[in-house]
């Protein structure tokens, strides 16, 4: 699942996201547990969960902020490039809900939330 987690930062490296909105304080991660996915899913989304604080710094470095989301497609096999993201978002709500369109646009699948990146003080 390591390498899961660091081809993960990469690939959302590569997306070349704008300015965080809240840089000062920096980023902090609220797993949220996800909907629809089969055992083995949900065990590759945990082990991911679990590795994302260890990548905050990575993920602020790249440009991104508060507020942002990840999210997974639901019934397909799992691999870093199905993972999507958005960040810079003006509230949690709106980058969920941003995520949730990228994913099904990305992987012509529904997808679920696993996660939040949310101001380090929140």
């Amino acid at each position: 699942m390591k390498r899961y987690s660091v081809a993960l930062v990469v690939a959302l490296a590569a997306a070349g996201v704008a300015a965080p909105i809240h840089a000062e304080g920096g980023l902090a991660f609220e797993p949220v547990a996800p909907e629809g996915l089969d055992e083995t899913a949900t065990e590759m989304v945990a082990a991911l969960q679990e590795g994302m604080p260890a990548q905050l710094v990575a993920f602020e470095q790249a440009g991104f902020g508060a507020f942002g989301a990840l999210a997974v497609p639901r019934g397909v096999a799992l691999a870093p490039e199905k993972l999507a993201s958005v960040a810079n978002h003006a509230s949690p709500d709106a980058a969920r809900e941003a995520v949730l369109d990228v994913c099904q646009q990305q992987n012509g699948a529904p997808c679920t939330v696993i996660g939040l990146l949310v101001p380090e003080d929140n």
